[in-house]
């Protein structure tokens, strides 16, 4: 299963989904369902978005946990 750690992120950056949303353009709603691990397939200008944001990897991003 991938597991997205966007929780995390937005933790240890200590922003908002609503910061995230009004710098990325990414809406409230995707980022809800990153969040609760309820997305079925990753855009990837969502993902470029967010590691981008958060300056990171997509490992750090996202994880695979069997």
């Amino acid at each position: 299963m991938i597991v997205c750690k966007l929780d995390d992120l937005i933790w240890q950056n200590r922003t908002t989904a609503k910061d995230i949303f009004q710098k990325t353009g990414i809406s409230e709603n995707t980022l809800s369902n990153l969040r609760n691990n309820n997305t079925k397939r990753y855009d990837a200008n969502t993902l470029d978005s967010l590691c981008k944001y958060f300056n990171c990897k997509i490992s750090d991003l996202l994880e695979f946990e069997p």
